[in-house]
């Protein structure tokens, strides 16, 4: 037995787990069955086709002897269409220079910024937000403004739950650690824009399956 998935870009062969295939070596008697299980994290929209064949032979049993049969196979088709169970937009805004030493008196500073993003459920069923994380890129690093920051009474804080086409704002500080010049510069796009990081989302489904989806590099400018 053996399994494939075909994405709109590529064919990537899966593994069939539990893979001790004692069926193989012993063959399977009238009436038992062989059930496999099989993991993909879809990464593409659009059209899949989950393909599995298996290959088997027939023994012919007369009331004297037990003789092998020919081999036989097939294949079975599943298509599906994959689509984003999560929406996300983003806005990055400039917030004051943190002043600090020298660059107090000179008038420049450390680099701030307020990263907001809108997450909308796009499934059809309600999905449960679990992590959130933004990777800053140096010299930068973040601060989560969500329901993941220490609460005075340390009282446990449940994770958003959200209904079909429901939407939420998470929010993270972004600051710039290095002093403007240091040889850990700020690095900047073709067009000018400073590059901040990358956020990465977590959740789960009403079911209880995982699902995770990271942004490109997220940027602003300096007005």
């Amino acid at each position: 037995m053996s399994a494939e998935i075909q994405t709109p870009s590529q064919t990537v062969p899966l593994e069939l787990t539990p893979n001790n295939d004692e069926a193989s070596k012993s063959g399977m008697n009238h009436g038992e069955s062989l059930q496999k299980i099989v993991r993909y994290d879809l990464r593409e929209e659009g059209s899949h086709v989950l393909a599995v064949s298996l290959s088997y032979s027939e023994n012919i049993i007369s009331k004297s002897t037990t003789s092998g049969g020919r081999v036989r196979s097939f294949k079975k088709l599943y298509q599906f269409q994959a689509q984003p169970c999560l929406s996300v937009r983003t806005k990055a805004s400039d917030l004051p220079s943190r002043d600090a030493g020298e660059e107090k008196r000179q008038g420049s500073g450390l680099s701030r910024y307020a990263l907001e993003a809108q997450l909308e459920n796009l499934a059809d069923g309600s999905i449960t937000l679990e992590h959130l994380t933004f990777e800053a890129k140096s010299p930068f690093r973040s601060t989560s403004l969500n329901w993941d920051v220490p609460h005075l009474d340390a009282q446990e804080i449940e994770t958003p739950a959200l209904a079909p086409q429901e939407v939420t704002q998470v929010a993270f500080l972004i600051e710039e650690q290095t002093p403007q010049g240091d040889e850990l510069a700020k690095e900047l796009t073709k067009d000018g824009r400073t590059i901040l990081g990358v956020l990465t989302i977590r959740w789960r489904s009403a079911m209880g399956d995982p699902g995770v989806l990271s942004t490109g590099w997220l940027t602003s400018r300096r007005i």
